[in-house]
């Protein structure tokens, strides 16, 4: 709370919180389509918010902190850098070259050198949560809406005091919020998965064994007792009605995600086939970051952008100091299996720039925990030097 009163106290945190706030609102009435506003929009997308964005980003980068390169970031750079390669080789096959697309992924590449400061990550994330009122203005209930809103309630978890009250104060208000805008059976899912796993880290890590065992008994009686209840509604509600004794529904299941789910697969190339990849009459985009990334960019890119999201995963649980991040992470990936599209669509813009910002965050800490290995290994050589 005092790093926080810091901040936002000073003439800096004011107005970068005014800046991304104010990008934030604007990209989220854009989303909703108040007003028809969608058609002013060269392209449908907001590719040009990501640069300016990201120019701000890079100016405080500059400013404030310093290119540093550890064992972890170096590997991860490595990685990003073969998978933007890869979209870029994909391009010029599919004569599918897109200019503003580019700039963002070499200013993205250009970003992942800095240490980037907890500072900036706490203005932005507070910037997103306050334009999350924003997406009241739809004039009909999105899937966008929900998705944006549950990656956003999951950052703010990473500052939330790890405390049961602070998640009754945050999380009610959020849910409400959720439950109006939104009748997203994976935004439902996921926010309900997030507070539960949440909860139980508050209540189960460094707590005696009296307290973890009352909260698992209650948690069990507050979870399975409406699941056993209301077992039809819900499985009729988030199946679809497709689980039948004739087998499952799968294109019912996914609401209509399933068939060209199968026509990308069944298309499959090396290099993708460019932003035609599918019919997108009935559909803005394929509902799935990995079919996404297949169909436009191929296999090889693909297999980068797994990689990736393993990789930054298996940093995240390294470490209880980086529990929310990883969290952040498996949220992301999880409403982007059925929701969420990655980069260069016009929906979805706040939790995109929070996703880079905390990976970036996440390579600090990482960093942070091999420095102190380091020095204790060598304290401990000093120590036995005979």
């Amino acid at each position: 709370m005092r790093e926080m009163k810091r901040i936002f106290s000073s003439s800096e945190g004011m107005i970068l919180t005014f800046i991304f706030t104010l990008m934030f609102i604007v990209t989220n009435l854009i989303m909703v389509d108040v007003g028809g506003v969608q058609d002013l929009m060269t392209g449908h997308n907001q590719t040009p918010f990501f640069i300016l964005i990201l120019l701000v980003i890079l100016a405080y980068l500059f400013k404030n902190s310093r290119v540093e390169i550890n064992p972890s970031r170096a590997m991860f750079l490595v990685i990003w850098n073969l998978y933007v390669l890869s979209i870029f080789i994909s391009m010029f096959a599919n004569r599918d070259f897109v200019w503003a697309e580019t700039i963002v992924l070499v200013m993205l590449s250009v970003m992942f050198f800095f240490r980037l400061p907890k500072t900036l990550l706490i203005i932005m994330t507070v910037s997103a949560l306050i334009s999350l009122p924003a997406l009241l203005f739809q004039p009909i209930l999105l899937n966008e809406s929900g998705a944006t809103l549950v990656l956003i309630y999951t950052a703010g978890l990473i500052f939330l005091p790890k405390t049961n009250m602070a998640m009754l104060y945050y999380g009610l208000p959020a849910l409400a919020l959720l439950l109006v805008t939104t009748h997203s059976r994976t935004a439902i899912a996921v926010f309900a998965l997030v507070t539960v796993i949440q909860l139980t880290f508050i209540n189960v890590y460094k707590r005696d064994k009296r307290h973890r065992s009352r909260f698992l008994i209650g948690l069990a009686a507050v979870t399975l007792l409406p699941l056993i209840v209301f077992f039809r509604p819900l499985l009729s509600h988030f199946t679809r009605d497709g689980l039948g004794m004739d087998g499952a529904d799968w294109n019912r299941i996914t609401n209509g995600r399933y068939d060209p789910w199968m026509t990308i697969l069944d298309n499959v190339t090396w290099l993708g086939e460019g932003r035609g990849y599918i019919d997108f009459t009935s559909l803005l985009h394929a509902h799935n970051i990995f079919f996404d990334t297949l169909g436009r960019y191929g296999i090889i890119t693909t297999v980068l952008f797994t990689v990736l999201i393993i990789g930054v995963l298996v940093i995240s649980m390294k470490s209880v100091r980086t529990f929310n991040i990883g969290l952040y992470i498996l949220t992301f990936v999880l409403i982007g299996m059925t929701e969420y599209n990655y980069l260069f669509m016009f929906v979805y813009f706040s939790p995109v720039i929070l996703f880079f910002v905390i990976v970036s965050h996440l390579l600090d800490q990482s960093g942070e925990r091999e420095r102190i290995a380091y020095k204790m290994e060598l304290w401990n050589k000093d120590t036995h030097a005979p």
